[in-house]
């Protein structure tokens, strides 16, 4: 039994490793042909708690991997199965929103951050990216209040003293705006003195 487990733990291992060589590798400087309807199947392994876990550790892999090498697309054919049978392995809500994100399908990466956030609320890169994604589509007031979450979380996150400034500014909230842009500048000035010194 065990060296049977052993086999079939080695041949799920084998299958993941061959679908994301598939789509990364080149052989004699050509392209390998891709089928472009292969999702990897989780749900294969369902059954036995343990090979599920350890297939979704190796797609969440890849698909982390895909997303570090700018391919988006290919990314969520990797993490969505993992998404949908169990949101809340590790961050994979939050890759997939990042992915949807780059791909410019920001509808898509608000409803997911904030299943997402449902679930893990103190992921404040998440936040931010979330309150990135409502400034994206206008939605102002979400973003600062996402905004202020973030800052909430990381008090230091100065970025999120820019994007609270340019989203006060649009609702004309003067005031708010230019404290905001002080804190940020102030603290970029600072840092550059330091490294000058």
């Amino acid at each position: 039994d065990h060296l049977k487990e052993k086999i079939l733990l080695r041949s799920i291992l084998l299958t993941c490793l061959i679908s994301l060589f598939a789509y990364t590798s080149y052989a004699n400087g050509m392209e390998r042909e891709v089928d472009p309807s292969f999702t990897p199947q989780i749900a294969l392994a369902s059954s036995q708690p343990s090979k599920s876990k350890l297939l979704k550790k190796y797609h969440y892999e890849g698909g982390l991997q895909l997303i570090l090498e700018k391919r988006f697309e290919e990314a969520l054919s990797f993490l969505k199965p993992i998404w949908h049978q169990d949101p809340d392995f590790r961050r994979t809500g939050y890759l997939i929103g990042y992915a949807y994100q780059k791909l410019d399908r920001v509808e898509e990466a608000i409803t997911t951050y904030e299943a997402y956030l449902q679930k893990d609320k103190k992921d404040y890169q998440a936040v931010f990216n979330l309150a990135h994604a409502y400034m994206a589509t206008n939605q102002c007031l979400e973003s600062i209040e996402a905004f202020n979450k973030t800052l909430d979380q990381k008090p230091d996150y100065l970025e999120a003293h820019l994007h609270l400034s340019t989203c006060h500014n649009k609702l004309g909230h003067n005031f708010k705006a230019e404290q905001h842009f002080k804190v940020w500048d102030s603290r970029i000035t600072k840092n550059h003195l330091k490294s000058i010194h």
